[in-house]
C-alpha cells in the first residue's frame, strides 16, 4: 500500500481547509509566472528537496521529442530560465527549434505547472552573475564536462576535473565560453491543483496580444 508522507498529508488538509481556488489566485497577479514564483517559495519553505527541478522537453534534429531534468535557476515576471553547457544536446536542439516545454511538479503539495514557449540565449551579465555565485568546484566541473559527448570512463572525467583544477590554482574560476543559459518566454502556462476525489482543478492561460486567454480544463 502506498504510504503518504506527513508533508503530503498536511498539505492536502491545508489546501482543503483554505479551499484554494485557482481563478482567485490568477486574479490576484499581474502575470501568471508570479504564481510559479509563489509556489516555488512555498515548496522551499516546506523544505522540499530540489523544488526548482523541472522536466525540459525539446525537439531533436530528427523531429523526435527529448526530455531531461534541469534546475530552474532564473525567474522573472514573464520568463523562467536554466543554465547549461552550450555544446549539450539540449542547446543544439534549441538552436534548431527554440520551441520548448517545461513541467514543474511538487508531489507533496499536489501542484503542477506546465509551461510552453520559445527559448532564447540568456543575457551574458545574468549568466556571469550566476556562474560566479556557484561553489568553486562546481565552476571547475563546468570546465571539465563535455556534456552529451561519449565518455570512456568516470576515471577519464575525474582526470579532466583534476586538469581543470590545475588551470585555476591561483585566482578565480572564469566563465567558459561554452557555458551559458536560456530563458523561456511563457506563451502558454497550465496550473494543476490536486483536489479531493480526483476532481482536480486545471486552468490554462494562453498569451494573446492584449493579455491572457483563460480556459478551465
Amino acid at each position: 500500500m502506498t504510504q503518504h508522507s506527513e508533508i503530503s498529508s498536511s498539505m492536502i488538509e491545508r489546501d482543503d481547509d483554505k479551499k484554494m481556488d485557482l481563478n482567485s489566485l490568477i486574479n490576484d497577479v499581474k502575470h501568471p509566472v508570479e504564481i510559479v514564483a509563489k509556489w516555488l517559495q512555498e515548496a522551499n519553505d516546506l523544505g522540499l528537496e530540489k523544488p526548482e527541478a523541472m522536466n525540459l522537453a525539446t525537439v531533436g534534429i530528427d523531429g523526435k521529442p527529448r526530455n531531461r531534468m534541469v534546475l530552474m535557476r532564473h525567474i522573472t515576471e514573464t520568463q523562467i530560465g536554466f543554465f547549461t553547457n552550450l555544446s549539450s544536446s539540449k542547446a543544439k536542439e534549441i538552436t534548431n527549434n527554440p520551441n520548448v516545454s517545461a513541467t514543474l511538479w511538487w508531489s507533496e503539495m499536489e501542484r503542477q505547472v506546465r509551461i510552453e514557449g520559445p527559448a532564447q540565449p540568456m543575457c551574458q551579465d545574468v549568466v556571469e552573475a550566476y556562474f560566479n555565485s556557484r561553489p568553486r568546484k562546481s565552476r571547475i566541473a563546468a570546465w571539465a564536462s563535455k556534456q552529451s559527448q561519449p565518455l570512456s570512463s568516470m576515471d577519464a572525467l575525474n582526470k579532466r576535473f583534476q586538469e581543470a583544477e590545475l588551470m585555476f590554482t591561483e585566482g578565480d574560476v572564469t566563465l567558459p565560453k561554452f557555458w551559458g543559459g536560456y530563458t523561456i518566454s511563457v506563451e502558454r502556462i497550465e496550473f494543476w491543483l490536486g483536489k479531493p476525489h480526483r476532481l482536480h482543478e486545471r486552468i490554462v492561460l494562453t498569451k494573446e496580444k492584449d493579455g491572457w486567454l483563460r480556459s478551465r480544463l
